[in-house]
């Protein structure tokens, strides 16, 4: 009896030893370090948009003005909304503009803003009031639920900025030179300078959105 009783303890106490050893490996597995998720963040300003244009080209000035208004620059919208998406601090930041419905303050068509490189300011640029002459860009306009990534436009920008790092009361302008365009469209005319710009003003900033 006394036999068995021991070899029922020491049965008992290889399975105790067993479930030990078992549970510490669990614990360990549970001890892995899981590294948080980086967290995506996305900024909103709100911008009013207005198109300007300058023709000058005599005798066909009204026919151009004309066509410049049936064919608005990407958007086509008196509001905008600049977004700057952030996914990592270790990464840059993308930014997007998207047209705004007016009528219901619904975001509508979306663009991507790829920068293209650095550009010289154009000549033409000068018959429109408050244009810069530094820190001009390319930039590519590309829809956002495009599926071959090709710009459907290319402008010349540059953001006038009353505080710096701040888009407070900010302007961007998307200038674009039309003059060979249209003395292509009429190569009898005498046509001197075509251009446009949208005007985009600031108008407020919205919250910062964690996603």
């Amino acid at each position: 009896m006394k036999y068995f009783v021991k070899k029922s303890v020491l049965l008992l106490l290889v399975v105790l030893a067993f479930c030990a050893c078992d549970n510490s490996n669990d614990n360990n597995d549970n001890d892995e370090v899981i590294l948080p998720k980086p967290q995506s963040s996305k900024t909103v300003v709100n911008y009013t948009g207005e198109v300007e244009f300058v023709v000058d080209a005599p005798q066909i000035r009204e026919d151009i003005e004309q066509d410049l208004k049936a064919n608005p620059p990407f958007g086509g919208s008196k509001k905008y909304q600049f977004i700057i998406k952030r996914y990592s601090m270790l990464l840059p930041a993308s930014y997007m503009l998207y047209a705004v419905n007016p009528e219901d303050d619904k975001s509508a068509d979306g663009y991507i803003l790829s920068i293209a490189g650095r550009v010289e300011s154009k000549d033409n640029y000068r018959l429109f009031p408050a244009a810069s002459a530094n820190a001009w860009y390319k930039m590519d306009i590309v829809p956002v639920d495009t599926k071959d990534g090709k710009p459907v436009a290319t402008y010349d920008v540059f953001m006038h900025q009353n505080i710096p790092s701040s888009l407070v009361h900010s302007k961007m302008y998307f200038c674009e030179d039309l003059t060979e365009k249209y003395r292509q469209k009429f190569p009898d005319e005498d046509i001197h300078a075509v251009v446009r710009r949208l005007v985009l003003s600031y108008v407020s900033e919205g919250d910062n959105i964690n996603e």
